[in-house]
């Protein structure tokens, strides 16, 4: 009797410390609230409220777990859901979409801020016919990268984006297979110097093919460009901090076709450029790229424009080039 009377003094405490906010409508079909009280925002526990979904019909609880909002969920005294700024914007406590395809609404649910850089992760529920259900594969894309993953409906696919520091970036692209994430390409970029390297990994007959290749970084200054019409470019610039001069040739994509450190001669008299790769020859001017290979001269001299000037160059600057 004394623990009954007990028990009954203690509910209105109990009911005092506990506060509810209701979710801006998210589903035609499901309403949702969080609940938090003060054992959960003193908790060692990242997640710090109780997110509730009920049935709009019948007011049925179908959905209960832990949680974690912030202040900006928060919209006139409602819990805001379905925001997602990717990468690095708000991102919501719910999200509600469908993730694996099926024509049902799934949930993303914020649980913390473990991704990276102390960026927002969520736990994911695919919804079935028991309600909705934790999934391991989808619950990895929303926590151990930048925030919640990203969903193209046209193509049906996921897409995830991580980072290190200010050089390192790795942007991979998923498809839905058995309600499991099975990555279909896998892109990281790393920039070093004048160059950006890219490893590109494709699923080909079920296996993950690994290529790469060199593109030149944007925001390179550089001494000489010519641009071909066909867009293919080639740049002569200062490297490893302006003591060499360097010879590169991309694509119209700015993909590296040929790098060039070697030892250049500049010849005053017809104001070019000449170097050697292996057995081929280079003459490089103003107005074209003459390239001798097995006895055949190429010229290349369909320009579209130029930046730069031959006779501005301080070419005596660099300890690779010699004079004729």
């Amino acid at each position: 009797m004394k623990k009954l009377l007990l028990v009954l003094l203690l509910m209105p405490f109990f009911a005092l410390a506990q506060e509810s906010y209701d979710l801006i409508d998210f589903s035609d079909e499901f309403s949702g609230k969080i609940i938090v009280d003060d054992n959960q925002e003193n908790s060692d526990l990242e997640t710090n409220c109780t997110l509730n979904i009920y049935q709009k019909k019948n007011g049925k609880l179908v959905f209960s777990k832990p949680a974690f909002y912030s202040e900006y969920d928060f919209e006139d005294s409602k819990v805001k859901s379905n925001i997602q700024q990717i990468p690095y914007g708000e991102q919501s406590i719910l999200i509600y979409e469908d993730f694996n395809f099926d024509g049902k609404e799934d949930i993303a649910l914020r649980t913390g801020n473990y991704s990276c850089y102390g960026g927002p992760s969520f736990e994911i529920y695919l919804a079935d016919k028991n309600g909705f259900t934790y999934n391991e594969s989808f619950t990895e894309l929303g926590s151990n990268y930048c925030g919640m993953f990203t969903v193209d409906d046209e193509k049906k696919q996921l897409q995830t984006m991580t980072k290190s520091g200010c050089c390192w970036h790795q942007f991979s692209t998923y498809v839905v297979e058995n309600n499991q994430a099975v990555p279909i390409e896998i892109i990281e970029e790393s920039y070093s110097g004048i160059f950006a390297d890219y490893s590109v990994q494709k699923r080909v007959n079920g296996k993950m093919v690994t290529s790469g290749y060199q593109k030149f970084a944007e925001g390179n200054e550089t001494e000489f460009t010519m641009v071909f019409e066909n867009g293919k470019k080639m740049h002569l610039m200062g490297i490893y901090g302006d003591e060499h001069l360097g010879y590169i040739f991309t694509n119209a994509d700015d993909v590296v076709e040929l790098f060039i450190d070697a030892d250049f001669t500049y010849i005053k008299v017809n104001e070019t450029l000449t170097f050697k790769n292996k057995n081929t020859t280079y003459i490089v001017s103003e107005k074209e790229i003459i390239v001798k290979d097995g006895g055949k001269n190429y010229i290349l001299n369909k320009i579209k424009e130029t930046t730069g000037s031959f006779k501005k160059i301080k070419w005596n600057s660099f300890s690779n080039v010699s004079f004729k």
